[in-house]
């Protein structure tokens, strides 16, 4: 990505989207589909005893455009579910990775700050060290002036 911003995604938003869609699919989509195919199968064939080919190609149209209207429905109804499924999916997963890239950063953070403690303890350490050993030296200069050639 060129502005470098990444992904953004309004989970809360996607969250409310999937929720009303699911309940849409489940309260009109799924049992209208059913009630419209019931309907227009319910009302018996015509044309079919008939002696006209006319007719008989007319009644057998009409039946072909019926099983791609129920199949159309199946179909809408079927990648409704789908999407609202999706939509659900996207909003958990963006969660999770989420979540995960938290709990990563916080390990790295910790794992750092703990080197960082542990360096600045060794830089004190070693300060003080320095410290003490010349203030050693300098008590061991002190008695070499005021006590030449005595024992340490």
């Amino acid at each position: 990505m060129a502005d470098s911003k990444g992904i953004e995604i309004n989970a809360a938003g996607m969250q409310d989207f999937s929720t009303k869609l699911q309940d849409q699919v489940d309260k009109y989509i799924v049992p209208g589909s059913e009630l419209i195919k019931n309907q227009l199968q319910f009302y018996p064939s015509f044309g079919i005893h008939s002696a006209s080919p006319v007719v008989q190609s007319a009644a057998y149209s009409y039946w072909q455009r019926m099983e791609e209207a129920m199949l159309f429905l199946d179909t809408l109804s079927h990648n409704a579910a789908v999407l609202a499924k999706v939509a659900q999916e996207i909003v958990t997963t963006y969660r999770d990775a989420d979540n995960q890239s938290v709990e990563f950063l916080s390990a790295l953070e910790g794992g750092a700050s703990t080197e960082v403690t542990r360096t600045e303890q060794a830089n004190e350490d070693a300060l003080q060290k320095a410290l003490a050993d010349e203030q050693r030296d300098r008590m061991n200069e002190n008695r070499e002036l005021h006590n030449p050639g005595g024992s340490r």
